[in-house]
C-alpha cells in the first residue's frame, strides 16, 4: 500500500467522494454534502491523504494540521481490498508525520460505542488515551425561529436518508 499526500486535485477529491459514498453505504453514516468536503480542503492546514494498492485508491482521510494538533477528521474506505488494511496505514502515516513535524497531539476525533461500534473498535485500536469532552449544545435566544430551524433540518435530513 502505497499513502500519497494527495493535493486536492479535482481526480483526488473524486476518488475520495466516491470512498466516502462506499463508506456511506456500508456502514450507514450519514454525509456532508459533496461540497461541504471540497471547501474543507482548500484551507490549507487540511490535508488528504490517499492509500494506493495495485493501481487502485482504496481508501483516504481528512486530516487537521493546527496548533499542537493534528486531527482525524474524515475517513473513507472502499469494499475491495478491504483486506490490506489501508485505513490502519493511513493513521500511521499521519501519526509519522504529525510527531516528525512536531505536533504534541494526534486527535482521532470521537468515538460512540452505540453509534459507531467498528469506528469506535478502530480508533480504541491504537491505545491512546481516552478524554472526554462536553457535548455540543445549541444556545436558544429564540424559541420560536429555533423550532422551524429543528423541522426544517429534521426534514432535510429525513430527505438525505431517501437518497
Amino acid at each position: 500500500v502505497k499513502i500519497i499526500e494527495a493535493d486536492g486535485a479535482s481526480s483526488d477529491f473524486e476518488e475520495f467522494w466516491r470512498l466516502m459514498a462506499e463508506t456511506k453505504e456500508r456502514d450507514e453514516f450519514r454525509l456532508h454534502n459533496k461540497e461541504y468536503y471540497r471547501k474543507m480542503l482548500e484551507v490549507d492546514f487540511i490535508k488528504l491523504f490517499l492509500a494506493e494498492y495495485k493501481g487502485e485508491i482504496i481508501a483516504g482521510n481528512i486530516i487537521s494540521f493546527f496548533g499542537d494538533t493534528v486531527t482525524y477528521i474524515h475517513g473513507a474506505s472502499g469494499n475491495k481490498f478491504r483486506n490490506v488494511m489501508a485505513p490502519y496505514l493511513l493513521q500511521w502515516h499521519a501519526i509519522k508525520k504529525a510527531k516528525k513535524s512536531g505536533y504534541k497531539n494526534y486527535d482521532f476525533y470521537g468515538i460512540d460505542e452505540n453509534k459507531w461500534p467498528g469506528v469506535t473498535r478502530f480508533k480504541k485500536g491504537f491505545s491512546g488515551e481516552e478524554i472526554k469532552y462536553p457535548g455540543t449544545y445549541d444556545l436558544v435566544f429564540n424559541k420560536g425561529l429555533y423550532g422551524i430551524y429543528n423541522i426544517l433540518r429534521n426534514l432535510r435530513r429525513r430527505m438525505v436518508r431517501r437518497r
